[in-house]
């Protein structure tokens, strides 16, 4: 079972970001820890969302966050803990890379909130293949794996659970040399669609 923090209750403050693992990719992880429990990953349930945008291409999700001040409000709080906790730290996670200012790790970073948006990805489902995303569709069931375009047409509204597993860093594919750029890896765990 997957605990997600509904989006009403979440405190920024209680977010914790790890220090960079070094498997297969350079990610520091994030946990959440309210008073005598401890989540290991941070998975927060969102309000209904109007998709602004979806390219089916790349799998980019835009929601828009336009009437939920609070929720903005919330995950750009977020958004700028985890650029500060990687600008502090970044020294003791790089050691060998040169000194990176602020200003360059926040503009190497695919924002997960901007311009009044949520930014997600979330693939198509394609014939042969299974997206793990449990989908409820107003069709009073539920439904695994099973995702197609239409569910996120223009001005639909969805609600969404989604892991934010850590901040990611960007490694040459050949060198493995940090390229500066960043981003939250995220998993959208489940999505109820009206």
């Amino acid at each position: 079972m997957e605990w997600t923090i509904p989006i009403q209750t979440f405190d920024t403050t209680k977010v914790r970001v790890s220090s960079v693992n070094r498997g297969q990719k350079l990610m520091a992880g994030f946990s959440y820890s309210d008073e005598d429990l401890v989540f290991p990953s941070l998975s927060i349930l969102l309000p209904h969302l109007q998709v602004k945008s979806y390219d089916t291409e790349t799998g980019k999700l835009a929601l828009s966050l336009q009437g939920n001040q609070s929720a903005s409000a919330k995950l750009s709080a977020l958004q700028t803990l985890i650029m500060n906790a990687a600008h502090m730290n970044y020294g003791s996670w790089f050691p060998g890379d040169r000194e990176r200012s602020y200003e360059e790790i926040v503009g190497s970073f695919q924002p997960l909130v901007s311009h009044g948006c949520l930014h997600l990805y979330c693939p198509l489902s394609t014939p042969g293949s299974f997206n793990d995303v449990q989908v409820y569709s107003g069709q009073g069931q539920w439904t695994r794996g099973i995702l197609s375009a239409s569910m996120f047409s223009t001005g639909k509204s969805v609600r969404i659970a989604v892991r934010l597993q850590g901040l990611s860093f960007h490694q040459h594919p050949i060198t493995k040399a940090l390229t500066g750029k960043s981003r939250v890896q995220h998993r959208i765990l489940a999505m109820y669609v009206d």
